[in-house]
């Protein structure tokens, strides 16, 4: 799986060589680089650690690709929420216990790029060697984010040119 999001446009050789067009569509691209990057930061709203969302441009003869990735600290956790998780247990090295408070809500919801602040409802703390964690349901930010952005790029791609085509 792709923890990635890459959007791209392939234009015709002949016409959009000289510098005007592809200045305007190179803004087009960091314009959507923004955006992208906006629809990730959506999925970590409500989260304490938070990883790093960085875009990056390619232009290759007259495609345009732009790509947005997580990185930093916090990259792996968002790539786990992204996966999801299954049930499984959690085993507690040493001697002491992992302390902890039932009645917890996720940040994330299946099905939606929002995230909330996530928190626990319990009042009573429980200590164990072990914990029974029932897993949960992938998020697949990814494939929601493309899916959500990929026309919207094309009609901004498609704007740009427009634009340059009216000077």
């Amino acid at each position: 799986m792709s923890f990635s999001v890459t959007v791209h446009v392939s234009l015709p050789k002949t016409k959009f060589t000289n510098k005007k067009w592809k200045s305007e569509l190179q803004k087009a691209m960091k314009d959507a680089g923004r955006d992208l990057k906006g629809l990730f930061q959506k999925t970590v709203y409500g989260w304490s650690n938070k990883p790093r969302f960085v875009a990056s441009y390619l232009n290759l003869n007259n495609s345009f690709f732009v790509t947005v990735t997580p990185e930093g600290e916090y990259a792996e956790q968002w790539k786990l929420v992204s996966l999801g998780s299954p049930h499984h247990r959690i085993p507690k090295s040493g001697y002491a216990r992992m302390k902890f408070r039932p009645g917890y809500r996720s940040a994330t919801v299946p099905g939606t790029l929002l995230s909330r602040r996530a928190y626990r409802s319990g009042k009573e703390r429980f200590a164990s060697l072990i914990v029974d964690h029932p897993g949960f349901e992938a998020r697949n930010f990814p494939e929601m984010i493309r899916e959500e952005y990929e026309d919207k790029f094309g009609k901004n791609m498609q704007d740009a040119i427009n634009e340059v085509a009216r000077k």
